[in-house]
């Protein structure tokens, strides 16, 4: 008889997760949001907002079955493989609701999503498809890196993710400024985009990019910004951009 394994509900107090497990099957519930601005579309921000609660899930779910090795642990990959299973996972919308502060609105969704180890060999599969695909671009659409009018942040940010991990850096600063156009208040391109500068060697500039993502409530960002005083001969300071 198979052994039956329970996973202790756990409270996330930073996130407001709950997890439960059985079987290796996880169950769990996770809140994402978006920040709009005047204009945005609202399907815009539901959208990204629940990419990015079905991504907390993912990263939760991800972090015991790859201690368990029932799912690889990606090393460099796991970013886009993670955003791609993101796309996989079954979920139900809990609650979901608009608040406003100053002068923008922000949609908050709280999910209920269950996750399994195929969600992620079926994303490593959507991976490998895609990379095949990029190879067979022409030299023209690599340097532009058009971008999808389809809003689809997991499978936007993991071809951004991709092309960092292929060491494609400026190409994908080209591709980072596209999906700040598509997505301006995510702040998980931000993130990507401080990242790439500092793969590129430009501290000021990974700087300005925390900044952004800080502004829009990643908590990395802030600690980010707080913690790194000096990168080469740049002056990081202390203090966060308000």
């Amino acid at each position: 008889m198979a052994r039956i394994y329970t996973v202790l509900v756990i409270l996330f107090a930073i996130s407001n997760t709950v997890i439960a497990g059985d079987q290796d099957v996880f169950q769990v519930e996770t809140e994402g949001g978006y920040r709009t601005a005047s204009g945005e579309p609202v399907a815009l921000a539901k959208t990204v907002a629940l990419f990015n609660a079905r991504i907390k899930a993912v990263e939760i779910s991800g972090r015991y079955l790859s201690r368990k090795s029932l799912i690889k642990v990606y090393e460099r990959k796991r970013d886009e493989i993670y955003s791609l299973t993101a796309n996989k996972i079954q979920t139900e919308i809990l609650e979901e609701n608009w608040e406003t502060v100053g002068t923008t609105r922000i949609y908050r969704i709280r999910i209920r999503a269950k996750i399994q180890a195929s969600d992620f060999v079926k994303a490593e599969m959507e991976d490998r498809k895609q990379e095949k695909e990029e190879l067979e671009a022409s030299y023209q659409e690599e340097m532009e890196q058009p971008v999808s009018e389809a809003i689809d942040p997991g499978r936007d940010i993991a071809k951004a993710y991709r092309l960092l991990r292929e060491k494609k850096w400026r190409i994908a600063m080209i591709y980072l400024d596209h999906l700040e156009k598509k997505y301006p208040n995510w702040d998980s391109i931000y993130m990507a985009k401080a990242i790439t500068h500092y793969l590129l060697n430009e501290p000021v500039f990974m700087k300005k990019a925390l900044g952004d993502a800080c502004r829009l409530g990643n908590d990395t960002a802030c600690g980010d910004l707080q913690n790194i005083q000096k990168l080469h001969e740049h002056d990081f300071g202390i203090s966060v951009v308000d």
